[in-house]
């Protein structure tokens, strides 16, 4: 681990971190979308690709384009690969240091 400070997360990164982080699998942009809870932490269809590209180029997540159409596609469908997303290390920590950030507000107004 080096010395540098650990990045945390925006909001945004943040609800898409913890959903990666629940998943067994690799997610897709669209698939974070309709797992996102609704209110102000739903993320939106024109923002969820520019953030995952952002979050790839900080080193937060890795994406892999798929190999294999989904099995629930139907024979002869069209079908574009789409790129399945997951969490790295690096994105465990910087989550857990937002996590932490947030609980320490928490507990400073709860103080208040």
């Amino acid at each position: 681990m080096s010395d540098l400070p650990v990045a945390k997360l925006s909001l945004t990164e943040a609800v898409i971190a913890h959903l990666l982080r629940q998943s067994a699998t690799p997610l897709f942009g669209l698939e974070l979308v309709r797992r996102s809870p609704t209110g102000e932490f739903q993320l939106k269809k024109g923002t969820i690709y520019v953030t995952l590209e952002r979050m790839e180029n900080k080193g937060l997540v890795t994406s892999e384009r798929e190999t294999s159409p989904p099995p629930n596609l139907k024979e002869g469908a069209f079908y574009i690969p789409r790129r399945m997303y997951t969490l790295t290390p690096k994105g465990l920590e910087a989550l857990a240091a937002t996590q932490e950030a947030i609980a320490q507000v928490h507990s400073f107004m709860a103080e208040s």
